[in-house]
């Protein structure tokens, strides 16, 4: 629970951060005439509108079970993350190429380019603050694992996505800064050149975050190292003779639903079976408080015998 508090923490963080960015981005791209400046502030807005998307998808995630959807409505943070990656990613990469095309045949020189070098660094800062707080947050829900694993196995929508996002926001940033250096002191060609720099990193993420999203949605497995775990712990129980596979399902807000297919002890009687089963739930439920819901496939060895 804390660590989805702390996602949500990060998309409001980051949601205030974007804002102000923005407008100020959006002014001094009005006074400096600089793609690379524009598309930076086009990236920034379309950063707001990716928490906005973001907050919806927590909010709707959060409404209880119900007969229609008897497991929850979890997956819509899955639902809404994709449409960061492919709407509004895909919409900032292709207006900060097409800028910086447009820029690279009809190049222009910069006007008080001295207002774009101070925004840049503002707009560092905070990006760099918004970053340290999603990056503080996913480290503490993916501890003893590197960064680029930690993005792979994660199934936190928001600080995945908001961890992304800073990290372009950052990244963009600086080839921005050095662009505008150089279109400063070389020529203005390489405003342009930022510019494109700009949109091809936002569709190499979005590409990321498209293929991730796109294995929750459709169901990936949870790790094999859990796997192995879960068949200890579920081995352990005197009624198992074997463990024949453990399969699991993202559900969304960090949970995942486990079917067990397991093979009975011949000595195990029909009463106690249901006894033991609770027995088992109660404990993998208490080693591991992502689990959604544990459900048995069971095969009796005295059935198989005859």
């Amino acid at each position: 629970m804390s660590g989805h508090s702390g996602s949500v923490k990060a998309v409001v963080f980051a949601l205030g951060s974007n804002i102000l960015i923005t407008i100020i981005k959006f002014i001094v791209s009005a006074v400096t005439h600089s793609a690379g400046m524009l598309a930076e502030s086009i990236h920034s807005f379309a950063d707001c509108g990716n928490q906005v998307f973001l907050l919806i998808g927590n909010k709707r995630a959060s409404k209880p079970a119900n007969e229609q959807h008897p497991f929850g409505y979890g997956k819509e943070e899955y639902f809404w993350g994709f449409l960061v990656a492919v709407l509004l990613f895909f919409v900032g990469a292709a207006f900060s190429i097409y800028e910086g095309v447009h820029k690279l045949f009809n190049p222009a020189d910069l006007q008080n380019i001295r207002w774009s070098f101070i925004v840049l660094i503002v707009s560092i800062l905070i990006e760099g603050k918004s970053f340290h707080v999603a990056y503080t947050a996913f480290k503490n829900t993916h501890k003893g694992i590197g960064i680029y694993k930690a993005l792979k196995e994660s199934t936190d929508t928001n600080l995945f996505v908001i961890l992304l996002e800073d990290s372009a926001a950052l990244i963009g940033l600086t080839l921005v800064l050095i662009s505008t250096f150089l279109a400063w002191f070389v020529h203005p060609v390489f405003d342009a050149i930022g510019s494109i720099l700009v949109g091809i990193l936002l569709v190499t993420i979005s590409l990321f975050m498209i293929n991730e999203l796109r294995k929750l949605i459709v169901g990936e497995n949870i790790s094999r190292e859990l796997r192995h775990e879960f068949e200890q712990n579920v081995l352990a129980n005197s009624a198992i003779h074997k463990v024949n596979y453990i399969s699991a399902m993202m559900m969304g807000k960090g949970k995942f639903m486990l079917v067990i297919g397991v093979d009975l002890e011949n000595t195990v009687s029909a009463s106690l079976v249901e006894e033991q089963f609770r027995k088992i739930r109660k404990e993998l439920h208490a080693s591991n408080d992502s689990i959604h819901s544990i459900f048995f496939d069971v095969r009796d060895l005295k059935q198989e015998a005859c």
